[in-house]
This record gives C-alpha cells, structure tokens and sequence, in this order.
C-alpha cells in the first residue's frame, strides 16, 4: 500500500514538473524561434548603419556571458553533463531557480544572436531544475524527480516524449524501475502536452511564422519508386544503409574528438574574452553564410524543402562544423543536440549526392537519407542510438522505418566505438573532472 502511494505522489509531481517545464520551454522555443525569423532579415540589408549597431550589441552579450558564468558557473556549457554529474553524485545543484532564469536569459541571448549551439541540452537542465526544486525528500526520491524534470525538457523540445524517457534511462540515469518509469513517463507526456497546445501538432524543425514546411510524401509513405528500387537489390540498398552509418561514425567520432579539443583550445584564453570570438564572428557570416547560425533547425528545414547544390552544401557542412566548434569551446550556454543532428542531416544529403552520381540510388532517396542521416550522427556523437531512432520517429511522425533506422543507428555507433569515441556527454563530463572544474562542463 505505502508503494502505491509513493508512486501515485510520483505520478504526481511527475504530472507537475512536466506542465512547468513545458511552459519554459515553450517560451524558450517562441523567443529562438523569433530569433530565426527576423535574424536573415536584419542581415539580408546589412550597411555601416547596422554593423555598428551589431557590433556593440554583440560586445555587450559577450561581457553580459562572462560575467554571469563568473557569477554563477553552473549556466556554462549544455547542462547535461551537470545532471549526469548530479546523478553520479558528483555534484549538486546550487539555488535552481536562480540559474533557471540566469541561463533562460543568456540562452536566449547567444542562440538569438546566432551563436550554433542547440536548445535541447539546455532544455534538459531546465527540466532537471524544476525536478530539483521539488527534490526534498530522500536522495533517492530526488534523484527521480531531477530525471523526470530532464525527460521533460527533451520531450518539450522535440515533441517527442518517449525519446525524453529513453534517453534520461539510455543515457542520464541508466537504470530502469517502476517509479522512474512513472515519473519521467508522466513528465515527459505532461511537458509534450503543454507544447502541442501552444505550437499545435507540426513539424518540429518548422519555425512559428514561417509558411507550413511541406512533410515530403517520403515521410508519410514509401514512394513506389523507392520500393521498386528495395524489391530489385535488397542486398544493394542494405549495402547502402551501413555505408551511411559508417560515413555518419566517422564524422560522429571527428565531431566528438574535435569539440573536445575546441574546448582545450579556449581553455587559453580568459573568461572576459573567449565569447568575443564567436560572436564577432557572427558578423561576417550572417552576411555571408547565415544558414549555419543559429541551432541549425531552419538549415533543416530548407533541406527537407528545397536542394542545395553539392558545393553549397560541401560549404554548410564545413561551416557549421566548425562554427559550431568555435561556439561550443567558449563554454557559453547551449548544447550540441541540434548542431550535430543538422550536420547529420547534411551529411546525408552529401551521402545522397554521392549515391546519386554512383547511380546507387535515384533522387527519391534524398529526404529519406537526410532523416537517417540525423538518427546516425546522434547515434555516433551521443551514443544513444534507441534515443536516436525514437526520436526520429516522433518528430516525423513515421515508425515503418524502424528497423531501417536501427541498422544505419547500429553501424554508426558501433563505427564511432571502434575509432574510439567516447560519448560526447561522458567526455565532457570526465574532461571536466580531470581539470577538477565542474562547474564548466
């Protein structure tokens, strides 16, 4: 009986830190997504007039982001390793609302510049801070509802509340009971259910003002081009899906290796001055390039919609590879969850052109390799690749490529392992403990 109660209290606390961080995130969604829309604009008739209006904007973010991570540690970086740290012990979280409303304003303020770095990380700790606040109980019970609080975030984010729960089991808390089933469940459901009230139910990567991203039909159902091309060389086209996913580790296992890197590079460089790089930065690109600023969702969408040339799209991947790089090692607040399932995606329209011109596979496959080329990066990066493919899954809308998913998400994690790459959230994590900071994950 005592049982029962304890995980009805869970179901319901639960139930409330879900509906509270659907409603942070859907603000943190409404503001970034407003960022995206009216950022191409402000640069598309960029003149003296601007640049200088730009500039000392740009300048007063960066001394804003140094002296609040001075003033408060915790708001560097994604947040994930910080719950993973907490969940291991390793830490804890000091005065939670504070840097849930430190971090909501400075995330709002790097990403709405344009700096690449993804909101879902953020997202998670967010939800790990309204699970904190309800955590005075036992250390157990706490540990419960932060997880709880982190799947929520994740589902808010993606609309994707059984991707929320696995990941938080897959990768934060691994470890699977009743009650942790029952409140992330209840959070995760709660939070997504918040979020579709406000934004509707529509494409994930769609922005709120933009005009409806047309689904492809490849999304919805196989096209009978595509089938002719599985029934005539099944062995051909399963070929094809593990090359994608060893092309997608090498690149998951670069990404990882090379973030890391980027973050001993700026270790250099004082806290007062690192974020001016990638901010002034910001200039030239938007300019030049302003596709690859920002998390990288509306780069998706013009993939899913439009086609890049093999150049152009040669030149987004490399750009947003590397910006993402520069952005990232400053340690302001952001994640990578959208930076590297957008170079995902680009790497597999690469894959498709490369298919193409080999004459592997028609142009129908495109879209179809661009998804799976997400689920792959994810997979090798992150190292969830159950997370991957659900998520994937939710946010199109589609389960009938689940085995395909699987086989492309297997061969990327398992390429990304044999080349040694280490879970970009665990590397982070142990970097940190081995420089004994862990306040700057």
């Amino acid at each position: 009986m005592l049982r029962r109660r304890y995980r009805l209290r869970l179901c319901l606390e639960g139930l409330t830190i879900g509906i509270l961080t659907g409603v942070i995130i859907a603000a943190l969604r409404f503001l970034i997504d407003q960022a995206d829309i009216y950022r191409p604009l402000w640069f598309a008739n960029f003149g003296a007039e601007k640049f200088w209006l730009t500039f000392c904007a740009l300048i007063l973010i960066g001394i804003f982001l140094a002296r609040a991570i001075k003033f408060d540690g915790q708001i560097a970086g994604s947040g994930v390793p910080q719950i993973k740290a907490m969940l291991m012990g390793q830490a804890r979280m000091f005065k939670p609302l504070r840097l849930l409303a430190l971090k909501f304003l400075a995330t709002i303020l790097t990403i709405g510049a344009g700096m690449s770095l993804g909101r879902a990380g953020l997202s998670l700790q967010f939800g790990a801070c309204v699970g904190n606040f309800f955590s005075k109980k036992s250390h157990v019970e706490g540990d419960i509802l932060l997880t709880a609080g982190a799947s929520a975030g994740l589902a808010a984010v993606f609309n994707a509340p059984l991707a929320g729960v696995i990941f938080c089991l897959e990768d934060l808390h691994k470890k699977f009971t009743p009650e942790i089933l029952v409140a992330t469940l209840t959070a995760s459901v709660s939070a997504s259910a918040v979020v579709e009230l406000v934004f509707g139910v529509r494409p994930i990567f769609e922005t709120i003002t933009a005009k409806p991203l047309a689904v492809p039909e490849i999304l919805k159902v196989p096209t009978l081009e595509i089938f002719a091309e599985m029934s005539a060389a099944p062995l051909k086209i399963f070929l094809c899906f593990v090359a994608l996913g060893i092309f997608l580790g090498v690149l998951g296992a670069i990404f990882n290796k090379a973030l890391i890197k980027s973050l001993d590079v700026y270790d250099k460089f004082s806290t007062s001055r690192r974020f001016f790089v990638p901010l002034l930065l910001i200039i030239p690109i938007g300019v030049n390039l302003p596709q690859i600023l920002g998390c990288g969702n509306v780069l998706v969408d013009e993939l899913l919609s439009a086609r890049f040339d093999w150049e152009m799209t040669l030149i987004l991947f490399a750009g947003k590879f590397l910006f993402t790089l520069v952005c990232f090692g400053t340690g302001a607040p952001g994640g990578v969850f959208l930076p590297i399932m957008t170079l995902g995606a680009l790497g597999g329209n690469i894959f498709a052109e490369m298919g193409m011109r080999l004459e592997f596979f028609s142009a129908e496959w495109t879209t179809l390799l661009i998804i799976f080329g997400m689920a792959a990066m994810f997979a090798a990066a992150v190292k969830a690749p159950v997370t991957g493919c659900l998520l994937m899954m939710e946010i199109t809308g589609q389960f009938s490529y689940l085995l395909t998913l699987m086989i492309i998400s297997g061969a990327a994690f398992m390429t990304a392992d044999f080349l040694g790459g280490e879970p970009i959230f665990s590397a982070l994590l142990n970097r940190s403990n081995s420089k004994k900071n862990p306040s700057v994950l």
